[in-house]
């Protein structure tokens, strides 16, 4: 009898590693999402590029980089973030080619890490991604609504315009995402949408934006213009802390994965959102970034604008119109809102996959899938009412909240190294999946293990110095909340709780 149930074990095990097909035993295992899987291969690559949406980071808070270092702090460190992603694109990839399942990092360290650390590792690489999500959401519908209210005050300049409102305005904003998110035929079509206008967005205000300036700045200042504006002694370093901005156009490479119980074939799918996702916001973002440069011949002016958005003052000098600006920054704001769709699908997923293996407290609410609409409705909204206490902070203090913009990058990065990692000592005795490139791969992984924690701890100093309370980065004491919550959650609640909803089957080894 002990030798049958060990053969049957071993059954088990090679049913579990055998992703070739690309409907493995992850999706198998909570039957429903065959039924739910709505996303097809366009729509789940729009899904992912939307919510990175690369020219829209840079677009957002493009005079971050050009404050530390200048244009070429965002020219060349495009260039530079665009080649590093594609090594982290290619590192995700393979990974959920290998183990496509919602939980997408933290179920992969579960997989991969010794059985002894497995579960605490995996546990908080899950705690650590669903707060980059909702660092994402956050962070998005704080710049759109204050996109919409400066907006307003460049229509009327006697219009006070505060943190209040533009709180209740990002509330709002999150309120009509989160009413389209209530059904998953609506996202998904509406993530094509989002596509389709980003890039058509982004390739008329490319064309238009130089050909309507009347005048233009030297190739020089675009491409050899390193002015260190930081305080720190070091133009390295200013440089590094210029490259927050470019590498924010690359941010959340990995929201494919957690929608992958919602896509034919994961296995070959959600690989192509990643990579597709890296390459197109190169292809818009570079060209994009080099309009900016081209038509920025007022910094000063640009920076210190009374409507608060220097993306819109920068349109109204090259327009030389207000009518003009106000059209092309409602087009940015309404593509940008889009992004907000998916992104709040990539958070609701998250939540909902983490309290499905018991990751969060009262998960046995979070994790259950409506009936009828067949979306996490209790994680969606637990997730749309965090982002409301989270936007908060924007009215405590302007410069902690623009932490949370630093967070998006940093903590999407903590959860790429354990898996990473654990597949490199894992060797060939691991899973594979169709994406497997070989050496590539673990050249990839471990170009990410590499960069991200050098990216972790050079992004946790200050932008500028002298440090005061107005620019000082907050980001490591967001590092201590999270780091307090995970450990008194995992020693009174997860460590007895968190465990994978597998019938059974032990995922480590």
């Amino acid at each position: 009898m002990s030798q049958k149930m060990e053969n049957k074990e071993e059954e088990k095990d090679t049913q579990v590693d055998d992703f070739s097909t690309g409907d493995s035993f992850d999706m198998q295992h909570i039957g429903s999402s065959r039924g739910r899987r709505k996303f097809s291969s366009l729509q789940l690559i729009g899904s992912a590029y939307t919510v990175t949406n690369s020219w829209l980071g840079v677009a957002g808070a493009f005079t971050t980089g050009i404050t530390a270092a200048g244009s070429a702090s965002i020219i060349y460190g495009l260039l530079l973030m665009f080649t590093i992603n594609l090594f982290v694109g290619i590192a995700l990839s393979e990974l959920i080619s290998a183990m496509p399942n919602s939980g997408g990092q933290y179920y992969w360290v579960m997989r991969l890490a010794p059985k002894r650390y497995a579960r605490g590792f995996s546990y908080m690489t899950g705690i650590c991604n669903l707060c980059a999500a909702y660092c994402v959401t956050t962070s998005s519908s704080i710049a759109v609504s204050s996109w919409i209210f400066g907006s307003a005050k460049l229509a009327y300049p006697d219009l006070a315009v505060n943190a209040w409102r533009i709180y209740l305005g990002a509330m709002g904003l999150n309120i009509i995402a989160a009413i389209v998110n209530l059904w998953q035929h609506v996202v998904s079509r509406s993530v094509s949408i989002g596509l389709w206008l980003s890039l058509f967005a982004c390739i008329s205000l490319t064309i238009a934006l130089p050909t309507a300036s009347r005048e233009k700045t030297e190739l020089k200042f675009i491409f050899a213009s390193l002015q260190n504006n930081s305080g720190w002694s070091s133009d390295t370093m200013a440089f590094i802390v210029g490259l927050i901005n470019p590498n924010f156009a690359f941010a959340a490479l990995d929201s494919a994965t957690h929608l992958a119980e919602e896509t034919p074939d994961p296995a070959r799918n959600v690989p192509k959102a990643i990579i597709f996702t890296v390459v197109i916001g190169f292809l818009t973002s570079f060209p994009f970034a080099c309009m900016l440069m081209y038509t920025l011949t007022d910094l000063t002016a640009v920076i210190n604008t009374p409507t608060g958005v220097p993306l819109l003052e920068l349109f109204r000098i090259a327009f030389q119109s207000d009518s003009a600006a106000l059209a092309t920054i409602s087009v940015v704001a309404v593509t940008y809102f889009f992004s907000l769709l998916p992104q709040q699908a990539y958070q609701s997923r998250l939540c909902w996959a983490l309290s499905r293996d018991h990751g969060l407290p009262f998960s046995r609410y979070w994790s259950q899938i409506h009936p009828t609409s067949h979306v996490p409705l209790h994680a969606h909204l637990v997730s749309v009412c965090i982002i409301f206490i989270l936007g908060l902070l924007y009215i405590v203090s302007t410069t902690a909240f623009s932490s949370l913009i630093t967070g998006v990058i940093t903590f999407s990065y903590l959860t790429y190294l354990a898996p990473c990692i654990f597949s490199l000592l894992r060797g060939e005795e691991q899973p594979r999946g169709p994406f497997n490139v070989g050496w590539l791969g673990n050249l990839a992984k471990i170009i990410t293990v590499i960069w991200c924690l050098f990216a972790i701890i050079m992004y946790s100093f200050p932008y500028q110095l002298p440090v005061t309370t107005s620019n000082m980065n907050y980001i490591t004491a967001i590092y201590g909340v999270v780091l307090i919550f995970g450990i008194m959650d995992w020693l009174f609640r997860a460590r007895f709780e968190f465990a994978f909803d597998s019938g059974g089957v032990d995922h480590t080894r």
